[in-house]
């Protein structure tokens, strides 16, 4: 999931050692001896971080970053940027963003972390750690680790219950995949969005097929053609979705569709039944 200009970017191309080692060694010293840092170093580091994601050069970006991890060793989110460009292998992403993960919290302290749960998002400080949460559930679900993956969006609601980071969806799909009804129920409960909602009113086919009943299932595609008509042809496989994600979409929109077909078709993929009985429910 990482780019860059050549397969060493931006590491030593004659250096004998992997660039995810030379990154791993480099998390592991900062976990195991944080430094202390002022306010005026995180400023600076804030700011040189503004300068790299400023330029279009990606090498003057990454000499933006050092700079930044030289002010501020610990900031998270130029090390997510940082990962963003750098040409690193998929083996290595997942231990990577899990050291960030421990850095962040690290970083943000446990007093402040346990007296702010439920609030992640609201405060500047723990931001951070929210944003290495949803990057490493994301690679977990690329790679094919749901259960990881699941646990990540579960601890992200918890912190942050408003979800301004818009995992819920992903959660209850995950669910849905793993055969996890009870916690998708809970999910229903939650946020109500079957019927203004793409993810949740798709997904409730799903749960309602799981559950082997037959009539409801058939009422929650009649409130699922409605909300959004496109994502069943992605679902039966009749239609390919476009490469690229939209940057915004109208609710019941092909762009909203699109928006959760990876979640939504590897949850529907699960179940080769499902999708069997789907394409046999004609259109009213």
């Amino acid at each position: 999931m990482s780019i860059g200009p050549n397969e060493t970017f931006p590491f030593d191309p004659e250096s004998n050692t992997h660039p995810g080692d030379i990154v791993l060694t480099m998390l592991n010293s900062i976990l195991e001896d944080p430094r202390e840092v002022t306010d005026d170093d995180e400023t600076e580091a804030f700011r040189l971080l503004e300068q790299a994601l400023e330029t279009e050069d990606m090498e003057e970006s990454v000499e933006f970053m050092l700079k930044a991890l030289d002010h501020d060793p610990s900031n998270v989110d130029v090390h997510l940027e940082f990962l963003d460009i750098a040409c690193i292998d998929d083996s290595y992403q997942i231990p990577i963003l899990e050291l960030l993960e421990k850095i962040a919290r690290q970083k943000i302290g446990e007093t402040l972390f346990q007296e702010n749960e439920g609030h992640f998002w609201g405060l500047v400080e723990t931001r951070p750690y929210m944003r290495v949460l949803e990057c490493l559930a994301t690679e977990c679900h690329y790679q094919g680790d749901l259960k990881k993956a699941l646990l990540c969006w579960e601890q992200m609601l918890k912190l942050n219950a408003n979800d301004n980071q818009g995992v819920r969806s992903s959660l209850l799909l995950s669910c849905l995949a793993m055969g996890r009804l009870k916690k998708a129920d809970k999910i229903f409960a939650q946020y109500d969005e079957v019927g203004s909602s793409c993810s949740f009113s798709w997904a409730m086919v799903l749960k309602r097929f799981l559950e082997q009943n037959d009539e409801l299932a058939v009422q929650a595609l009649k409130t699922a053609r409605r909300q959004n008509k496109y994502m069943e042809s992605f679902i039966k496989g009749t239609r390919k979705p476009p490469m690229e994600l939209p940057n915004h979409y109208a609710i019941g929109s092909k762009e909203e569709a699109v928006s959760c077909v990876d979640a939504m078709t590897i949850a529907w993929n699960q179940y080769p039944e499902a999708i069997h009985w789907l394409k046999l429910q004609k259109k009213k």
